[in-house]
């Protein structure tokens, strides 16, 4: 029989959505991004949400260079990025696929 202690949970790997305040692009990213994992039963993913208008230094720790953007890193520690309102839901789907 398998107990918890003897399972390792894998680790979910971390979204971050960086904005830019309330700017139109930003409430679309933010609104599809949730459709989105609703839509995918990824309602567990809690994204971290970084406002950069808040936070400009952040934009040098991530490496972004427009917003919105969505990263996501695995649990080996790999970043992968999409950027823009997150409007087509084909190439959501896609980046958000592996984490279901």
């Amino acid at each position: 029989m398998t107990t918890a202690s003897d399972r390792s949970e894998k680790p979910l790997p971390q979204l971050i959505l960086l904005v830019t305040g309330r700017a139109p692009r930003s409430q679309r990213a933010r609104s599809n991004l949730a459709e989105a994992l609703s839509t995918m039963g990824l309602e567990r993913l809690q994204p971290m949400e970084i406002d950069l208008l808040e936070k400009p230094s952040e934009t040098i720790i991530y490496s972004v260079f427009a917003t919105p953007a969505l990263l996501r890193t695995d649990e080996d520690g790999d970043v992968s990025v999409i950027y823009g309102d997150l409007s087509e839901p084909e190439v959501l789907r896609g980046f958000l696929a592996d984490l279901s």
